[in-house]
């Protein structure tokens, strides 16, 4: 009798969500992820995909909605967003987790990678590891390393072939010091402005260039505002999916193994589909009437040296070096 009364009384408890662990897994957890890219950038494509597969290998357990183009705020307070817990993941950069985790800019270094096929061998990797723990004490987690692609230099004033026509030119950069220093070295007057603001810093001449792969230049419609387009390759820029430790954390763990693990399968697909959108892309930014030129980075890298050289100092320069070993 007392069999039976144990039974029927666990039966409700767990109908009620009573017992242990009934109550976690039954729970479905709606979720946002915000990205600075538009609506027809590839962020949104991979985003969208992350979303679904996450979906699918949870069993609707986890949903996670795309909001593109700032929607959720600007990167900068996304991510800090991200790591106080008023969101819940964001698709950052390297360089504005910089702020927060300086050691993150030895990934902007220039020319430190020729593609972005150098940087994969690096983020997957125990390097890659080591630079995510790095962020976790601040209250999110790096669960995978997408990609932004290499960079390069647009303006309206004429074709950048060598350093020296740099000069006198007001280039647009992103929140990071490596930035900054990288441009101000090769003798342009680099200056911060968040990406929702560059059209119209470009349109009513704040600065006369930006920096940033094709994507971004036709996405954007840069092309309305510039004219030139030299292709430097001058400094790659990750995307790190970020998530609020604590929300990931209290899930329950095949939520958190579903998650992780579609986020890092994701990177090398996202770097693939960078790859193929952009032997399309250099074509349509063609199309749209920039004038495209092709540089001798030589030149450049010479003039960059002493950046190198100060963040060496100034960051672990243990990483620096491992980075080096690892592409040799």
């Amino acid at each position: 009798m007392r069999t039976k009364r144990f039974l029927s009384l666990a039966l409700v408890l767990l109908l009620l969500g009573a017992l242990p662990g009934a109550a976690q897994a039954a729970k479905t957890y709606k979720l946002k992820l915000g990205h600075t890219g538009a609506p027809n950038h590839h962020y949104q494509t991979i985003c969208t995909q992350f979303a679904d597969l996450v979906k699918q290998r949870t069993k609707g357990g986890v949903e996670i909605a795309v909001f593109p183009a700032d929607q959720l705020g600007k990167q900068l307070e996304s991510v800090e967003g991200c790591m106080i817990g008023t969101h819940d993941m964001v698709l950052a950069s390297d360089t504005v987790l910089s702020n927060w985790v300086p050691d993150m800019g030895i990934l902007n270094l220039p020319f430190l990678f020729k593609d972005m096929w150098d940087v994969r061998k690096v983020l997957d990797g125990p390097i890659g590891d080591r630079l995510a723990k790095k962020l976790e004490p601040h209250g999110a987690v790096v669960i995978g390393w997408w990609d932004n692609g290499m960079r390069h230099i647009t303006n309206n004033k004429r074709p950048i072939n060598v350093p020296d026509d740099l000069k006198g030119i007001k280039i647009r950069v992103p929140e990071g010091e490596v930035f900054v220093e990288t441009f101000k070295a090769l003798g342009a007057g680099p200056t911060v402005i968040s990406f929702g603001e560059l059209y119209s810093a470009l349109q009513l001449g704040t600065v006369d260039a930006q920096e940033n792969p094709p994507a971004h230049i036709l996405t954007q419609k840069f092309y309305e505002v510039q004219k030139y387009v030299s292709r430097t390759n001058h400094i790659h820029l990750s995307s790190p999916l970020i998530m609020n430790k604590a929300l990931l954390d209290g899930m329950p763990a095949e939520y958190r193994k579903a998650i992780l693990d579609t986020a890092r399968e994701l990177g090398p697909v996202h770097t693939k589909m960078v790859e193929d959108l952009e032997k399309k892309q250099w074509d349509e930014v063609a199309a749209k009437g920039m004038k495209i030129n092709d540089v001798d980075n030589k030149p450049f890298q010479a003039k960059v040296k002493p950046v190198i050289d100060k963040f060496r100092a100034k960051l672990d320069a243990s990483i620096i070096d491992d980075i080096q070993k690892t592409l040799q």
